[in-house]
């Protein structure tokens, strides 16, 4: 023990002397704890942490599939009918997003809402810290409106009233009593953010057999039931329902499914940084055993044992990693801190992210084990130590110089791969998100803003008419109109809902119905988006509820369903409104309406003047879009100023730049992207470091050699040109293993990519490029150095 305390005093005494070395290898150990560390508790938290329900393992979600495999919201006769008939479930419950406008004592805003079946609460074992859950007979619409509050609500828009419960609030100008409040942190899976709970209020008219409502389905299987038997038959029943088919998964995968991949990627990048940090600082502590090489020989000849010395870089490395781990600790709360803040909706669970022990666990071990393995090269190199050779010119004495070289080279090869390994992923992504943004949405977002508007159910249709009125005379505002769902607006639905259309003359099977998305807009909507009408004629105004019922339809309903006839004429009738028959009076381009991943589907838009031939559309909420050259804050007080008269009936959201609606929908992708670039920069500059490094210690151990080379003649520039060559050829055997590495392991990135394949020889070209040029500059100053060696100096001293 006396010894082991002797050591520690040592290492930590000989690092003090040398401050300069200390800081870059504590520095580079902590980029790599910390980075490491924060991306665990992401990946812990997403994907190995069980769920915050009772019993998660027995919790799946249900998802609706139609006959070609795509996957479709629930509908709520399917949900009805498991509800009835499932067996080999203990509860099944549904639960629909969206958000309202909400006036509380704190004032008027937009909250994030979930409408939900009564057995929610059992299925998922959550329940109201204050109050009751919901009654199933509330499921149904016409009762009284009531709501459960979410525990920040209450405590931040209510003040934590303790007489909370009975109170009114009004949501949307509708009184709603409150009857209860979820305990703090309780959330419902795919509504993670809400705040707001309702009954589910599905309408006898919605609950039709081909209808998709957009209910996401959950059920708690019963103890002992596997989830292939309760998918057998969870099917049979839906399929006998609707013609769907039905997808059963454990919710944690469910829920996790589509960020899997960027996480575990995102992992691994951090291992590869760490490993950089640890070749890093492994050749640090090499070249610093060998400057030190006479001193560590004089206590082996004077007794100290080669094990004891090899002990002390050991010791020295770990003391280096602790050191490191706490610096790279701080940074990792930091950065889960940032996260938090800063990334998208896109990541799971969000939401539980905090600093716990398991992070301190985490990057104890992290930094316990890149000690050891940085110590180990200079522990190795000690033990293989020739003390003769050592004594005699000051040098470490291998049992073959060329080895001591080899590990160094090996160290800086192995910084280079890795850092290229990493680069190239980086790139790949730019690649895609550069793919993926270019993608033609089918409309132009220049100039274009568009905020909620929400009226009461009884007046929806006139109220519409007299917001768009008042839009239109606001100086400045060009164009405005009124769409039920803004295209990638993945609350609302993202362009509309599913419905079975049957086109006249058409004859489908019945387990593959004809779908539509049913949207709606009114007239000035494809002007003011930047839309174009291909044929036929756009809604008109004179589209009213006593007129034929007509339509517009894009191009993919044309072509899927109307292919070899004129479209303009064609009828269809559909699901949702009953016994109607549509007339097709226009075709429009098709819009990205879930985004440049998802190609177009057919799509169906109804005109507002007819609102009032559709009970199911009374009372929905719309986006009013505008175009115009002016901030969108001035708009939306102009807005805000001319529907004064309105507003005890109609609530009007925050006006936002389409841009910033669709950059929300890449804000994903850029983070990966940016990500991966924080991780690729942070390699690069642990691997200049390296190179740098090994090329300057290189320098100081020949410059004898040099010496007498520039004392015989050799030229400056052939002084510079032994170094250059050496980091070219470290070079070009790191590029050439990290190719190698990034063509074996590129393809773990295929479901993160889009528009490029995996192998994109451009990709790889400039990452090549680009990092044999930071390393050959890295290699360029200590170049310079051995050019300038004054030989009369080198020699005397030597």
């Amino acid at each position: 023990m006396r010894g082991f305390l002797a050591d520690l005093r040592h290492g930590v005494r000989s690092f003090a002397r040398d401050p300069g070395f200390t800081a870059i290898a504590v520095l580079a150990l902590a980029i790599g704890v910390g980075s490491s560390t924060a991306i665990f508790s992401i990946v812990d938290t997403a994907l190995l942490r069980p769920l915050p329900y009772s019993a998660p393992d027995r919790l799946i979600q249900l998802v609706s599939v139609d006959g070609a495999g795509q996957r479709a919201p629930m509908g709520a006769v399917e949900f009805f009918e498991l509800e009835k008939r499932a067996k080999t479930v203990e509860a099944i419950a549904a639960l629909y997003p969206s958000w309202y406008t909400v006036a509380s004592p704190s004032g008027v805003r937009t909250v994030r809402t979930a409408s939900v079946s009564a057995s929610i609460f059992a299925t998922l074992g959550i329940f109201p810290s204050r109050g009751r859950a919901f009654e199933p007979a509330e499921d149904l619409a016409g009762r009284e409106q009531v709501a459960i509050v979410s525990d920040a609500f209450w405590r931040r828009d209510l003040g934590a009233d303790p007489a909370v419960l009975g109170r009114v609030i009004q949501i949307q100008h509708v009184p709603v009593v409150i009857v209860g409040v979820l305990p703090a942190g309780a959330v419902f899976p795919r509504a993670e953010k809400a705040e707001l709970f309702f009954p589910l209020d599905i309408r006898p008219e919605q609950a039709l057999p081909a209808a998709r409502n957009g209910l996401y389905g959950f059920a708690r299987l019963r103890p002992h039931v596997s989830a292939a038997t309760a998918r057998a038959e969870i099917d049979s029943i839906v399929r006998a329902t609707s013609g769907y088919g039905i997808a059963v998964e454990p919710l944690q995968r469910s829920l996790t499914g589509d960020a899997a991949p960027a996480l575990k990627a995102a992992f691994a990048a951090v291992v590869l940084l760490l490993l950089i940090a640890c070749a890093n600082v492994a050749s640090l502590l090499l070249m610093r055993g060998t400057a030190r090489g006479r001193d560590l020989a004089i206590r082996a000849a004077l007794g100290g044992g080669r094990n004891r010395i090899a002990l002390q870089h050991v010791m020295e490395g770990l003391l280096l990693a602790i050191a490191g781990g706490a610096v790279g600790l701080v940074l990792a709360v930091f950065a889960v801190q940032g996260v938090v803040a800063l990334a998208p909706a896109g990541i799971p669970r969000l939401h539980e992210l905090h600093v716990d022990w398991r992070m301190g666990a985490f990057a104890l071990i992290a930094s316990l084990l890149s000690g050891a393995l940085a110590g180990a090269a200079s522990a190795w190199q000690s033990l293989h130590a020739n003390l003769f050779l050592v004594l005699k010119d000051g040098g470490i004495g291998t049992t073959s110089s060329g080895i001591r070289s080899r590990v160094r080279d090996s160290l800086v090869v192995a910084q280079l791969a890795l850092a290229l390994l990493l680069a190239t992923g980086t790139g790949l992504l730019l690649r895609s998100l550069q793919r993926f943004s270019a993608v033609p949405l089918g409309l132009e977002p220049k100039n274009v803003m568009a905020g909620f508007a929400y009226p009461q159910r009884e007046s929806s249709p006139p109220l519409m008419a007299e917001l768009l009125a008042a839009a239109r005379t606001i100086p400045g505002i060009e164009n405005a109109a009124l769409v039920g769902n803004l295209p990638m607006d993945a609350l609302r639905g993202g362009g509309g809902w599913d419905d079975s259309v049957h086109v006249e003359g058409r004859h489908p099977s019945p387990t593959q119905p004809d779908l539509a998305a049913i949207n709606w807009y009114s007239p000035g909507y494809l002007a003011t988006a930047g839309i174009r009408l291909l044929r036929g004629r756009d809604l008109a105004t004179s589209d009213v509820a006593t007129s034929a019922p007509v339509a517009v339809v894009n191009e993919t309903f044309a072509s899927r369903y109307l292919s070899g006839r004129d479209p303009i004429g064609a009828l269809f009738t559909s699901t949702d409104w009953g016994p109607i028959t549509f007339a097709v009076v226009g075709v429009i381009q098709d819009v990205r309406q879930w985004g440049p991943a998802y190609g177009s589907l057919p799509e169906v838009y109804l005109p507002l003047g007819q609102f009032g031939r559709y009970e199911a559309l009374r009372g929905e909420g719309a986006m009013l879009v505008v175009k115009s050259g002016l901030p969108s804050g001035e708009v939306e007080a102009a807005l805000r100023a001319a529907t004064t008269p309105l507003s005890s009936q109609l609530s009007l959201g925050a006006m936002r730049p389409l841009d910033e609606y669709f950059g929300s929908y890449f804000a994903e992708r850029r983070f990966q992207r940016d990500l991966a670039a924080a991780f690729a920069f942070a390699a690069l500059c642990l691997a200049a470091v390296g190179v740098y490094g090994s090329m300057a210690f290189s320098v100081v151990q020949r410059r004898r050699e040099l010496a007498v080379r520039a004392a015989l003649g050799a030229q400056q520039k052939h002084l510079a040109s032994l170094v250059l060559l050496r980091g070219a050829r470290l070079t070009l055997l790191g590029i050439s293993l990290g190719l190698l590495g990034s063509l074996a392991f590129s393809r773990f990135l295929s479901a993160l990519l889009y528009g490029i394949g995996v192998r994109d020889p451009l990709t790889f070209a400039v990452v090549a490029v680009a990092l044999a040029i930071v390393s050959l500059a890295a290699s360029a100053l200590p170049a310079r150095a051995a050019a300038r060696l004054d030989p009369m100096t080198v020699l005397r001293s030597e």
